[in-house]
């Protein structure tokens, strides 16, 4: 998909969907201690808080979350996140809490970045207020709930500008196959009438594949080492 290089800078997402500043990145400011906790039919993983602003060279993503592993979720990013199967034999087949809650790192942050080839956006994720899963640290629930909200909020004109006229179309299109996929009309109505959301820019690249680490961040936006990760993803 062809388009220029701009970026929108996201604001933290809420269960209320309301906009606040936008904040990099930090990392937990605590003595350091590890957490465990143990799923009832996958093994203990094991995650360190460091004690300051560092990121350990071996920082990984949680296993769940992991774009080098073979697809560990079936997860459709048009759909709510209760409806995706995990892929892998070592958890259970669904998340459960005891997984939502688990840090989405192996050095857990206060808050990350997540960028897309196909999206001109950058999404912040902080932890969740007032979900089931709440900690001070980002979690395996924490990214993929602020995915599916940040995915479901409707573009504005100057971000749908970004894109050529051909890639306008491509997106279009991808709206329209999105309403027209509910069976329920008067829901399909509705969704029609809020227009081209930003899960359209994926066009039916909607499938989440996991996240790689970018290495070095992005500095020039003040985003250090193990603070930006890259979301991949391939056909739904």
């Amino acid at each position: 998909m062809s388009r220029r290089r701009v970026h929108f800078a996201d604001e933290p997402f809420t269960l209320s969907s309301s906009r606040s500043a936008s904040t990099h990145p930090t990392h937990m400011r605590q003595p350091p201690h590890t957490t465990q906790r143990r799923t009832s039919q996958g093994p203990t993983t094991s995650f360190s808080i460091p004690h300051r602003a560092t990121v350990h060279a071996q920082l990984q993503v949680h296993p769940l979350l992991d774009a080098t592993r073979s697809a560990p979720l079936d997860w459709d990013m048009s759909l709510p996140v209760e409806s995706a199967r995990v892929l892998l034999p070592s958890h259970p087949p669904r998340l459960i809490d005891t997984i939502v809650c688990q840090p989405a790192t192996s050095h857990a942050t206060e808050s990350l970045a997540i960028i897309c080839a196909d999206l001109p956006w950058t999404i912040t994720v902080t932890p969740t207020r007032g979900a089931s899963w709440e900690t001070p640290y980002v979690t395996v629930g924490d990214v993929l709930h602020t995915l599916y909200r940040a995915l479901r909020l409707v573009v504005t004109g100057p971000e749908l500008g970004v894109l050529d006229g051909a890639g306008r179309r491509r997106v279009n299109e991808a709206y329209v196959r999105r309403y027209r996929r509910i069976v329920d009309p008067c829901n399909r109505d509705l969704e029609k009438a809020k227009r081209i959301k930003r899960i359209d820019f994926l066009c039916d690249r909607r499938a989440f594949l996991g996240l790689s680490l970018v290495q070095g961040g992005i500095p020039a936006r003040g985003l250090p080492h193990g603070a930006v990760w890259m979301l991949h993803t391939a056909p739904a």
